[in-house]
């Protein structure tokens, strides 16, 4: 399958540069396109989600300047290493995020967005 023809199985349609870097790894996969992804590979949901989330502790540990303990084995998650005050920050943001309004997670994405430069975030309404 071509990048433009799974480009326009989603909704809305993405380009073909969002296909490459997904591929690449330069853009995150979003949560919400895993769906019709594994539909078009014919891969169960899961599996995808498995290797985003292996990706995203691997990045994130480099992000850290943390490194994993030991490889894990084969379809295991690696372990993600955050320092217990790294954690407790974190932890704390996240539950007053979760239970904040929609107007005040979509101005926390918002900070999120340009201070930290993570990509654009789509909120649930």
């Amino acid at each position: 399958m071509s990048q433009r023809a799974l480009g326009m199985l989603f909704t809305p349609a993405v380009s073909t540069q969002f296909i490459s870097n997904v591929e690449r790894g330069v853009t995150p996969l979003p949560p919400v396109h895993v769906p019709i992804l594994a539909k078009a590979l014919m891969t169960p949901d899961s599996e995808i989600m498995n290797l985003l989330e292996k990706e995203y502790a691997l990045k994130l540990n480099g992000r850290l300047g943390k490194s994993l303990e030991s490889v894990p084995a084969e379809g295991a998650l690696p372990t993600l290493v955050v320092a217990s005050e790294d954690y407790q920050f974190v932890r704390s943001l996240y539950d007053a995020y979760r239970s904040s309004d929609h107007k005040t997670k979509q101005a926390f994405a918002t900070v999120c967005e340009s201070i930290l430069k993570v990509p654009k975030t789509v909120l649930p309404t």
